[in-house]
């Protein structure tokens, strides 16, 4: 089944769930639960109203769960915003980034990175500013999951941000957005004071695979945290070249695990990616001059 059917298989669905008799609790119900007491009922309702998220109330009450103390329920509701085919959503979460509950202005973020509608990139960037950290997490994950340049600076302006919360979904926003214009200030953050910081540094300069002075990646390679050398090393399969190998075949007897794969065994992939596009190249150039 092809991937542009399924957006319109889940429309289908969605259309049919409205029409056919409801088995269990009905909408009323699963409305009564998600503003109850019992966290598990509110985190259940939050999902069996997705197919029903079209309507007026249905949304009400799901931006109103956006505010909810469990993260959890928060996440239910937000995914069940991003699939809503009701315009009025957009707008209620654009208002719901400027409502006094920090939570509900981070969940807002969430769905409408979810959403994938550019319209909320200026409010998004905007909300960048916030003095809650966790709005800025959101708003900066949001940003990277609409991979919009225009946002790329107020993103760089955050790299510094004194939450490392802040600064690591910033890195990620970063990554996948892909702008070679992030590259500069993503070298730097290497030397993060954080570990997950300086990991997800490098991965996103080997996700936005521009090519870089390599120094700052193998000197990450010897990183004490191994979640770092590993993806260091995979950056450098993208980024990397012949002057590399030496700093990676240090590496060769590292054989700390990271997600279940060796650090020397990534190195070993990586030096064989450099060989392979080295040969490659050599053989482009022969070719040019016959």
């Amino acid at each position: 089944m092809g991937s542009d059917r399924l957006p319109m298989l889940s429309k289908l669905r969605n259309a049919l769930s409205e029409l056919l008799p409801q088995r269990g609790p009905g909408i009323d119900q699963w409305l009564e639960q998600l503003d109850g007491d019992d966290a598990r009922c509110r985190w259940q309702a939050a999902g069996a109203l997705r197919p029903h998220s079209r309507q007026d109330k249905v949304v009400s009450a799901l931006v109103h769960a956006l505010g909810d103390p469990h993260p959890g329920i928060r996440w239910q509701a937000a995914e069940s915003l991003s699939e809503s085919q009701n315009p009025k959503a957009f707008d209620s979460l654009v208002a719901a980034l400027s409502t006094t509950n920090p939570r509900r202005r981070g969940a807002a973020a969430d769905a409408l990175g979810m959403l994938g509608d550019e319209r909320a990139i200026p409010e998004l960037r905007k909300a960048l500013a916030s003095r809650n950290g966790q709005v800025r997490c959101s708003a900066a994950e949001a940003l990277g999951r609409l991979a919009n340049d225009a946002a790329v600076p107020d993103l760089v302006a955050l790299l510094g941000d004194a939450d490392v919360h802040v600064r690591h979904s910033v890195v990620w926003a970063l990554g996948a957005i892909g702008s070679t214009a992030a590259v500069p200030f993503l070298i730097p953050v290497l030397e993060d004071e954080a570990a997950l910081v300086r990991a997800t540094a490098a991965k996103a300069l080997g996700k936005i695979g521009t090519p870089v002075d390599t120094r700052a990646l193998r000197h990450a390679l010897h990183d004490a945290d191994a979640g770092v050398r590993a993806h260091a090393a995979q950056a450098l399969a993208v980024v990397g070249d012949t002057q590399d190998l030496p700093s990676l075949r240090l590496l060769l007897e590292d054989d700390t695990h990271v997600f279940g794969v060796s650090i020397a065994e990534t190195v070993r992939n990586t030096i064989e990616t450099i060989m392979q596009r080295q040969a490659k190249e050599q053989q482009a150039e022969v070719a040019q001059r016959l």
